[in-house]
C-alpha cells in the first residue's frame, strides 16, 4: 500500500511540473504583447492630456510639472492597461478565436 501512495505522489508531482512548465511562457507572452500595445498608447495619451492641462494654466507657468504629470499618468495607465489586457478582455479583431480548427 505504501508503494501505491509513493507512485501516486510521483505521478502527481510529474503532472504538476508539466503543467507549471507549460503555463509560465504563455503568461509572459501575453504580458509582453500587452506591454507592446499599452505603452505607446498610454505614453501618447498621457503626453497629450498633460500638455493640454499645462497649456490651460499657462498663467501659472506649470511647464515644470509637465514631465511629472506625464510620467505619473502614463505609469498608472500602463499598469491598468496591462492588468485588463492580460485578463484577455481586450481582443484583437484580427486575432483568431481560441480553439478554432484550421
Amino acid at each position: 500500500m505504501a508503494a501505491t501512495g509513493i507512485k501516486t505522489a510521483i505521478v502527481a508531482a510529474c503532472v504538476a511540473l508539466v503543467l507549471l512548465s507549460m503555463g509560465a511562457p504563455a503568461v509572459a507572452d501575453i504580458q509582453d504583447d500587452c506591454r507592446a500595445r499599452c505603452v505607446p498608447k498610454c505614453d501618447g495619451s498621457a503626453a497629450s492630456f498633460c500638455r493640454k492641462l499645462v497649456d490651460s494654466f499657462r498663467i501659472l507657468n506649470l511647464d515644470a510639472l509637465y514631465t511629472t504629470c506625464k510620467v505619473r499618468l502614463s505609469s498608472e495607465c500602463i499598469y491598468l492597461c496591462i492588468e485588463v489586457c492580460s485578463l484577455n478582455t481586450l481582443s484583437d479583431a484580427a486575432a483568431p478565436p481560441p480553439c478554432k480548427q484550421y
